[in-house]
């Protein structure tokens, strides 16, 4: 017999198996970064994408999650924030028809699923090669924002638009120029979407600095233009926290040498916006500034500095402390601010415009404390480790991954975007990438 002739069809259903198989190589970081770069513009699609991933990673996690001391301080108040709401089911804290004990259970979803997207996701983030992907893939899901941006800006191309019966919705609402709104692409509201741009903003940075040293000049400039689109449309929010957010990322990624120039421009461009609307300035000197500097740019920062009274978050701040120190322990429930403040000053506001406040006011200054010194644990030893690298990438990949965990925390000091989905799962990632750095 001649076995030459003998077909070997038989291998070809072995190779093929063998090829699909490897589809399904490290499917849990595929997915995770599908995760990523859907969730600015398709949350719910990226909130599917990240079960696995988060299944699979929690898996991972779990030898070492009760050996790891930072755990710890999540894990109680998760607990403390789970005993308040049973109490709330017999001891209501608040009497009124308008609040409902199932607004804190409700409130429970914005931040015990978020603790185990922090532990679930730290073992895709362990090496430089993972978190330099991590935030080439966040840069990559903010294109589609940025062009969503720039379309409602300029070709005045407004939404809403609706996928899958609405559970993928493009706001892209009409920009209200006259009374100073800015733009908004994909979000609710202009101050998120420049938050979401100035998270990622770092990164951008990092790229940046990063392809200079390589050899390729056309990645180099592509990176050049994007860092132009990121800027352009987080000034075009007219957030004052995205204007803010923009400078703080660069010294901590170049270091102090950018003070050099940097405190010279910001002293510059501050003087010539105060000269715009400072009684005390000659009125053509005025004039003169004022055809330099935009005027959205000027009457933001007039309106607080002529009339504090513009300024409301002062009168919210002392409200919500003075609320906390009434329930200080346990709080009184989560989507209790409106409601607590209505009754006290007459006036409508949604939230505390201060994270820290708002965890205390709805779960107590226990559950707080526990989570953001946790947080600042976590900002410390990651920065002590940064700081003893020598590898140049590492530095400035680990700096940027800092830059966006601290833009995150400085936001939420005089207001709260954390409970856009998008937002408070970015800032989870963020932290689960400094704790990777940290060990």
């Amino acid at each position: 017999m001649n076995f030459k002739k003998i077909p070997l069809s038989f291998e070809y259903p072995n190779f093929k198996s063998i090829k699909f198989l490897r589809c399904f190589k490290n499917l849990e970081q595929k997915l995770f970064l599908l995760g990523i770069f859907f969730l600015p513009s398709a949350p719910f699609v990226s909130c599917l994408l990240f079960m696995y991933p988060l299944f699979k990673g929690l898996i991972k996690k779990s030898e070492t999650l009760f050996k790891d001391k930072e755990s710890y301080p999540f894990i109680i108040a998760s607990l403390i924030m789970i005993i308040k709401c049973i109490l709330d089911i017999y001891f209501p804290p608040i009497t009124n028809e308008s609040w409902d004990v199932g607004l804190s259970w409700l409130g429970l979803v914005n931040w015990i699923p978020l603790f185990l997207c922090y532990f679930g996701f730290q073992p895709y983030l362990v090496t430089l090669e993972q978190r330099l992907l991590v935030s080439r893939v966040f840069i990559a899901s903010t294109i589609p924002i940025i062009f969503s941006g720039i379309t409602q800006y300029f070709l005045k191309i407004y939404g809403p638009f609706k996928i899958l019966n609405g559970l993928i919705i493009w706001y892209q609402r009409p920009i209200d120029f006259e009374n100073g709104s800015g733009l908004t692409s994909v979000f609710n509201n202009p101050n998120i979407t420049g938050t979401w741009l100035t998270l990622i903003w770092p990164f951008c940075i990092s790229i940046l600095l990063i392809n200079k040293k390589n050899k390729s000049k056309l990645d180099f400039y592509l990176t050049i233009l994007l860092c132009i689109s990121f800027v352009l449309c987080a000034v075009l929010t007219n957030s004052r926290g995205a204007w803010l957010n923009l400078i703080i990322p660069i010294p901590i990624i170049l270091g102090r040498v950018s003070l050099i120039w940097l405190v010279p421009i910001l002293f510059l461009t501050i003087t010539s916006i105060l000269f715009t609307f400072i009684p005390i300035v000659n009125s053509e000197v005025q004039a003169f500034f004022r055809i330099i500097i935009p005027k959205k740019i000027w009457v933001k920062f007039s309106e607080i500095i002529l009339d504090f009274s513009n300024f409301p978050r002062i009168e919210i701040w002392r409200s919500t402390v003075l609320f906390i120190s009434r329930r200080p322990f346990l709080g009184w429930g989560a989507a209790s601010f409106p409601i607590l403040f209505f009754i006290s000053t007459g006036l409508s506001n949604n939230h505390s415009h201060n994270l820290f406040l708002e965890l205390s006011l709805s779960y107590g200054l226990i559950v707080s404390t526990l989570v953001f010194a946790t947080i600042a644990c976590i900002m410390y030893f990651s920065f002590k480790r940064i700081s003893k690298n020598k590898h140049y990438i590492e530095i400035i990949n680990n700096k940027a991954w800092w830059a966006a965990a601290f833009i995150f925390l400085t936001s939420h000091l005089y207001d709260i975007s954390y409970f856009d989905l998008r937002i408070s799962i970015a800032s989870w990632i963020f932290l689960a990438g400094l704790r990777s750095i940290s060990y």
